[in-house]
């Protein structure tokens, strides 16, 4: 079926995609509201993150594979949006000194505006945000930009999970029944 032969594999990653795909925010006290909603979209990553990772424990998919996947629901034009949202890459060169090789490699690529691996462009938030040195205006990036960032990067990667999964259920339907019931 494509599925990972450990069931549990796709409990989690049902569990972990219905919790990025409900998040609405967290609730903080004494935050302006544009920081507030950096929060929540870089929160929005990390927990997007997390899904797409047990997605692709799930499916059993490597690396090489998610190029070619989320070419097919339009990566390129997304690394486009992004590149023109973080004018003077303040984001995403504040993230590139503090990733490992393999994000850099990916980055550089985005830099140059080459073809790269957008999953890179998300796991390279959650790492740096997940580690404490990813905030919302960080070098002075602007907080409205990183929650525009990090919304497309999460819907992204949020609709690339639905139609994957559900094209497997799909044929998993076909393959029981003869047809959709």
């Amino acid at each position: 079926m494509g599925l990972a032969p450990d069931a549990g594999d796709v409990n989690r990653f049902g569990a972990r995609f219905r919790l990025a795909k409900s998040f609405r925010g967290l609730n903080l006290e004494g935050y302006s509201s544009n920081t507030a909603s950096g929060y929540d979209a870089l929160t929005r990553v990390l927990l997007t993150w997390s899904a797409f990772e047990q997605f692709q424990h799930a499916l059993v998919l490597a690396p090489n594979q998610l190029g070619p996947i989320m070419a097919h629901y339009g990566s390129a034009n997304l690394q486009k949006e992004i590149r023109k949202l973080d004018v003077g890459d303040r984001f995403y060169g504040f993230i590139y000194n503090r990733v490992n090789p393999a994000h850099k490699a990916e980055l550089d690529n985005y830099f140059k505006a080459d073809p790269c691996n957008v999953a890179y462009l998300a796991s390279s938030i959650r790492h740096i945000f997940a580690h404490g040195n990813l905030t919302p205006n960080a070098a002075q990036a602007e907080p409205a930009v990183v929650v525009e960032i990090c919304n497309r990067l999460s819907e992204f990667l949020l609709n690339v999970m639905a139609a994957e999964f559900g094209k497997l259920m799909d044929a998993f339907v076909k393959m029981v029944y003869g047809s959709q019931p």
